[in-house]
């Protein structure tokens, strides 16, 4: 049945239809879930956390069932523009403060710094269909997210 209103939020749901950019990864042995920091393995797959290079966070695909992608699926990950990301538990989030995520991808004030990131929202409590509630974030990506090297 179709709910009368569209969700005000989703883990891995785009925060607006401006200008983003959004690439594609093979997905790596454990899966994914949706709305992760991302990076790549040495192997060149899609993980959660960081990987040996940070790629972004993994998007919603009206393709993919369940809680997330499987190993093998083509993962969908914004590297430019506005994104919902998963919270870390108990984690803060500070509006337009710098965005840090923790080993399994999810985002809050302390970790992994993610460089040219920042929230754009407060944490924002959801349910999803199942009924089960976790914390989202508003996240600003700019790639790349490799800080340039200092000029000679």
């Amino acid at each position: 049945m179709y709910e009368d209103y569209q969700s005000r939020a989703f883990a891995g749901m785009k925060g607006d239809s401006g200008d983003d950019r959004v690439e594609s990864f093979p997905v790596g042995a454990a899966g994914l879930g949706l709305g992760l920091v991302t990076g790549t393995n040495a192997s060149g797959v899609l993980v959660a956390g960081a990987g040996t290079k940070v790629r972004g966070i993994s998007l919603h695909s009206h393709t993919i069932t369940g809680a997330g992608y499987v190993q093998y699926d083509c993962a969908s990950v914004m590297t430019k523009g506005h994104v919902w990301a998963q919270v870390a538990a108990a984690g803060a989030v500070t509006v337009d403060g710098p965005v840090s995520f923790d080993a399994d991808g999810r985002v809050a004030n302390a970790g992994t710094a993610l460089p040219n990131a920042v929230f754009r929202s407060g944490i924002v409590a959801v349910t999803d269909p199942a009924g089960v509630s976790s914390n989202v974030a508003l996240v600003e990506l700019h790639n790349p997210f490799a800080v340039p090297p200092a000029a000679p």
